[in-house]
């Protein structure tokens, strides 16, 4: 079976390879990849970032679409052909998460998808959206499953409130779509015109470019008229963190969901405590989380946002798409290409 392994940590560590082919056992599933999509832990994986200690060779990625070609035994509710997409964590079915769950994730601990075929537990694959492409269907595990728990189980984001989301990419590209879609206000921060005009085009009618309004907290304030964000979806970490507070209203939910700026933060307690925030931060969601947003997506008019798809063979640009920081949307990668 080919696919691609991270040998090493840096700019060179990806490497085609090849491995055994895998079978499916009791309670599993054999899945032929047709796409992936890349989000920002694998770019931060890549280059030793998120998980230092990663045990390495490691097939990356974590989100793929693929069809069932076999099996296992004890498996009665998935049939050969079936479209499925892969649950993110592997163990987590519904609830709160546990801390075993951390040690189930594709991508890093577990090998990920960026192969021809992969092997998943029965239970920890669902159904895709028969209407979206393979590569759409792609791109929900990580970057649209962390926007729906973010808005509406941790924030519990309501109809005429504002969220403030944070640049073009997955994550708020989905955020962006899912609270247009549910009555909640959007508002937006970009670092360039081009991107803002992106971010428009989703249906957003205030986006503030922080190459102008460095101090982008007070803006928001300013065009919420005095009253701040309800929501906040902060994925810039060290980067935003400071102004995502300062944009904050009374009792607004900030969740913490990336760290493009940088992992390490400090955080003013005063406004923290005076406008009883509520500060959480998000891995993903359940399997069970997972369903429910499918069945949101089913009636909803919007599809999400592709940047580029790429060849199998084409991996290391993907990936440097990935770090331009210049994309919109999501970047995916046809597996399908390598067959």
């Amino acid at each position: 079976m080919r696919c691609w392994e991270l040998q090493s940590f840096g700019a060179n560590g990806l490497v085609r390879s090849e491995r055994s082919e895998p079978i499916a056992g009791a309670g599993e599933v054999l899945v032929e990849i047709a796409s992936v999509s890349l989000n920002y832990r694998d770019l931060a994986i890549a280059r030793g970032i998120y998980a230092p200690s990663q045990k390495l060779p490691l097939i990356p990625a974590s989100d793929a679409l693929g069809r069932i070609v076999a099996v296992g035994p004890g498996v009665e509710h998935w049939r050969i052909g079936d479209r499925v997409i892969g649950c993110y964590m592997q163990s987590w079915d519904r609830g709160p998460s546990k801390h075993s769950d951390r040690a189930n994730t594709l991508g890093s601990p577990l090998d990920g998808v960026l192969c021809e075929r992969r092997v998943f537990p029965a239970d920890f694959v669902v159904r895709a959206p028969e209407r979206w492409t393979d590569s759409e269907c792609a791109t929900l595990p990580i970057a649209a499953l962390t926007a729906w728990c973010s808005l509406f189980e941790l924030a519990d984001a309501k109809p005429g409130e504002t969220v403030l989301v944070q640049g073009s990419g997955g994550v708020s590209t989905f955020a962006t779509q899912f609270a247009l879609a549910t009555g909640v206000r959007v508002l937006a921060i970009s670092r360039s015109a081009a991107k803002a005009a992106a971010i428009r085009s989703l249906g957003v009618d205030s986006v503030i470019l922080t190459s102008e309004q460095p101090q982008w907290g007070k803006e928001v304030v300013r065009a919420t008229h005095g009253r701040g964000a309800d929501v906040i979806l902060d994925v810039g970490g060290d980067a935003t963190f400071s102004e995502s507070v300062d944009a904050c209203g009374q009792n607004a939910r900030i969740i913490a969901v990336g760290f493009l700026g940088g992992l390490s933060t400090k955080v003013e307690l005063g406004p923290v405590i005076s406008k009883n925030l509520r500060i959480r931060g998000i891995t993903v969601g359940s399997r069970a989380s997972f369903e429910a947003m499918l069945a949101f997506i089913e009636t909803a008019s919007f599809r999400p946002v592709i940047d580029n798809t790429y060849s199998f063979d084409a991996v290391p640009e993907a990936y440097s798409r990935l770090a331009s920081a210049d994309q919109h949307g999501k970047i995916c990668i046809d597996v399908r290409s390598v067959r």
